[in-house]
This record gives structure tokens, sequence and C-alpha cells, in this order.
């Protein structure tokens, strides 16, 4: 795939497989949100569970309920392709209290379990050690046993753990994130790269996006501003989209690429509109001797 190719469109160039964040799409049942999400062009849903209650719950769906998720993607020419855990924000692996941890470890098990039953062939784990509560010396050891303890797990169901560089104290470069990934030491742990989380950490995010590729399982698209890194539409925040497009056409990656965002107004057409947002403003604004 090149940007001299005309045939198809800006994102595909970069990436086979254009996937969506869950919470970008509207609709009241599972059918609609996967409907809109084939419609607007994506080929896969990346599955919510974070520390609400609801999403908790999903943990303990019952078989009849994952078989029928599954199918009602399939029936919609779509799929799960990932589970973005994001519940250790708020049980995190580097509390100090054993009981918080033993928390986790269920959360982790739990997500595999159901990603497994879905078909969902990664878990992105977000790169808090402790987001907000206690915090010691050792909270990047206690993350990393964690994190070995579900890989092994993973690794028996044929599953990708990858953590994400997110907002706080811990994982926020690409530094942060090929470190971690050494002292974990297990091969099929990679990282998924958010590149609005870049920006919101005043990081040069072309830079961090350069280093880090050659460890990443996915890489996620959202804007952001520094301090600011959720619900800044494309285009308002400091990613340089036309560079970073660049540099993925130019790079062997050839993982999946998905766009975040958070559809508070219930939109039905804000999902189709970052794709074509994509195409009319950041490759053609990309200089002509990238395209």
């Amino acid at each position: 795939m090149t940007w001299g190719d005309s045939r198809l469109p800006a994102i595909r160039r970069v990436s086979s497989a254009i996937g969506v964040y869950e919470k970008a799409l509207s609709g009241r049942t599972w059918a609609d949100r996967f409907r809109q999400a084939t419609t607007a062009g994506y080929d896969f849903v990346e599955l919510s569970i974070d520390s609400s209650l609801q999403k908790l719950e999903r943990l303990s769906w019952s078989e009849g309920e994952r078989t029928e998720l599954r199918q009602c993607a399939a029936d919609a020419g779509s799929r799960i392709g990932t589970i973005v855990l994001s519940a250790h924000r708020d049980f995190p692996w580097g509390s100090p209290e054993a009981s918080i941890r033993r928390r986790a470890d269920d959360i982790a098990r739990g997500a595999l379990g159901l990603a497994r039953d879905l078909g969902a062939e990664c878990v992105q784990i977000a790169g808090y050690f402790v987001f907000d509560g206690p915090r010691d010396d050792n909270v990047r050891g206690r993350f990393i046993d964690g994190v070995r303890a579900a890989a092994s797990i993973a690794d028996e169901l044929g599953i990708t753990l990858a953590i994400e560089n997110v907002d706080g104290q811990d994982v926020l470069s690409a530094a942060d994130g090929i470190a971690l990934l050494a002292d974990i030491d297990k091969p099929d742990v990679k990282l998924y790269i958010d590149v609005g989380n870049y920006a919101g950490n005043s990081l040069d995010v072309v830079g961090e996006l350069v280093a880090v590729l050659p460890h990443a399982y996915a890489v996620q698209f959202k804007d952001a501003r520094p301090g600011v890194f959720r619900r800044v539409p494309f285009g308002e925040g400091e990613v340089p989209w036309p560079k970073v497009l660049s540099v993925l056409d130019a790079s062997e990656f050839c993982g999946p690429v998905s766009i975040e965002m958070w559809n508070d107004d219930e939109d039905p057409l804000m999902a189709e509109r970052a794709l074509s947002w994509f195409e009319h403003v950041a490759f053609a604004a990309a200089p002509r001797s990238q395209r």
C-alpha cells in the first residue's frame, strides 16, 4: 500500500483492518451498532470493559449471550477485534492492597475468557500502575507481575495482550512502553499505541510513533491537546495527522488501526464522518511528495 495508490481510502493505505471504539457508536441494540460500523466502513469494533457496573457485568455474560453477540456481529459483516480493558484504571495491579490486586487478576481472567468466546484477537491493557490511589516504590513491579500472569493465560488462549500508553504518570512515552515490555519479558505482549495520548502528554507524536512502531500490535487514532485527552474533535487537537499517516505508510507496520471517540450525543453519523475526515482533510493536507 502506498500513498500514490488512489484506489484506496486514505486510512486504508496504512492498514487493511480499520476498527472503531464501541463508545463512538450510537444505537440502542448491538445489531444497530454493528450495522452502523459496517455501513460507515469499519471492519471491527473495540468492545469496552471499563469499571462501570454495566461494563463489568459483561464479564459474566452467559454462553448464550456471548454466542448471540458474536453472531450479531457476523450478521452485520463485522466482528469484535479487541477487548478494551480499561477497568484496571480503578482496580490497578500496582496497588499495595492485595484485595485490589486479586480483583485486577479476576477482571483480566474474565476479559480473556470473553475475548476467547467472542473471537477477539487482543485484550488491550491500560498502562496504569496505579492511577488514583496509594502508591509505593513497587507499583511498577506489581503491575509487571499481574501482566505476566495474564500473559500466561493469554498465550494458552491464543490472544495477544497489548499495553496502551495513557495519561497519568506511568506508561506515557514510547520509552516507557518499550522498557516495560523488556521487563515483562513475554514475547507475545505488545503495545497498543494511542497517538492522541502522546499529544496529551506534550510529547513529540511523530518521534514517539517512529520509536514505538516495531513493538506495536495496533495503533489507535484520537485527537488531543496537552492535558486534554478525550473528546477533542479530529483536526482541533495537536496530533499532526498527515505526518502520522506518512510514518505509518512508510513503516512495515501491518497491524490494525482503530478510531477512538465518545458519542455523547448519540450521533448516528459520527463514526462515518471520522473516516471521511481522514480521507478529505488529513490526506489532502499531506505534502505532494507523499501522495
